[in-house]
């Protein structure tokens, strides 16, 4: 008389249907395939990741921002000291007390100015650079703010050239040294073409595209 097959012959254990010794089966590396969380944001694609490119025009603009301001600050103190030498060569040129009195008066003033002066144009050299920075990296708010910044540096330089290098509250009428008047029309007009130059490169097609891409990455 036949029986049928004893299950817990060979073995004393029936076979559970997974190979490797009744262990599920690992994927390479030792990792289970999982599926992915669709609550989870979708990968950010490889292109928006990557640095873009900076281009040549925002270089440039880039050392405008930090040459010019520094140039124009030297200029500012050479003109100073050639109405200094002015004042002391054409008041100060009597031995009496009262041309050493007004050429002290004169002098303070003129230092009082010159000092308010200095310290505003390195207030703003010092905001041109640092936004400047700010710029190369491809920060499209510093473009904006040194926009604005170069619009009402170019509207004073030109003012200044429209009034005949006049850059200080003298009257017309004074005859001031013509080193002054050279450097006052310098200063204007690399106020003027600079401006208008940083302008240009940071909204070519070029710079406005390194902008977008970086405003992408942040």
């Amino acid at each position: 008389m036949n029986f049928p097959q004893n299950p817990w012959q060979q073995g004393g254990y029936p076979q559970s249907g997974t190979p490797s010794g009744g262990f599920p089966q690992q994927q390479p590396g030792g990792y289970q395939p999982y599926s992915q969380n669709p609550f989870s944001a979708p990968p950010v694609p490889v292109h928006e990741m990557a640095v873009p490119q900076r281009p040549a025009t925002v270089e440039t603009a880039f050392w405008i921002a930090v040459v010019l301001p520094l140039l124009v600050t030297v200029l500012n103190v050479v003109s100073y000291l050639v109405l200094q030498g002015w004042v002391q060569d054409s008041i100060g040129g009597g031995s009496d007390d009262v041309a050493a009195e007004m050429t002290s008066a004169v002098n303070g003033v003129m230092m009082v100015f010159f000092v308010f002066l200095t310290i505003f144009y390195l207030i703003l050299t010092g905001l041109w650079i640092a936004f400047g920075f700010k710029l190369r990296a491809g920060r499209n708010w510093a473009r904006v703010t040194l926009t604005i910044f170069a619009a009402f540096w170019a509207m004073s330089s030109i003012g200044t050239l429209a009034s005949g290098g006049m850059a200080t509250g003298l009257s017309e009428t004074e005859a001031l040294p013509g080193g002054y008047y050279a450097l006052s029309y310098v200063q204007g007009g690399l106020g003027v073409a600079g401006t208008v130059a940083f302008v240009v490169l940071v909204f070519t097609a070029k710079s406005n595209a390194y902008f977008d891409a970086s405003n992408r990455r942040y």
